[in-house]
């Protein structure tokens, strides 16, 4: 499969595309932009960017927990050395984080 640039609006300067969001309609501006850019694009906000899926299919695509793995950063594995194993320093394979998970999402 080819590699496609996510579509963006073009941005103003350190402001990004922040202007791009109308802060009294933020839901609207989003699908408006989604009408134009199509059902994946990205804004740049001042020191991130962002990406919004608004098509059915993409959205089950990112929110599929089995195709993603969770990372413990250096920071929690530090924690990790004192705390245990639990749902933000256990790695998704552990047996701790599959019952905090479980606790923290409805069935």
């Amino acid at each position: 499969m080819e590699h496609q640039a996510i579509p963006q609006p073009k941005t103003k300067g350190i402001l990004g595309n922040i202007l791009d969001i109308d802060a009294n309609q933020p839901v609207q501006s989003l699908m408006q932009l989604a009408q134009e850019y199509g059902p994946i694009y990205r804004l740049e906000m001042p020191g991130e960017y962002q990406t919004f899926v608004s098509d059915n299919r993409l959205v089950e695509e990112v929110c599929d927990q089995s195709r993603f793995d969770k990372n413990v950063w250096s920071p929690l594995q530090r924690v990790r050395t004192f705390t245990g194993d639990g749902l933000f320093t256990s790695w998704t394979d552990e047996p701790n984080w599959q019952k905090a998970h479980n606790i923290l999402l409805p069935s």
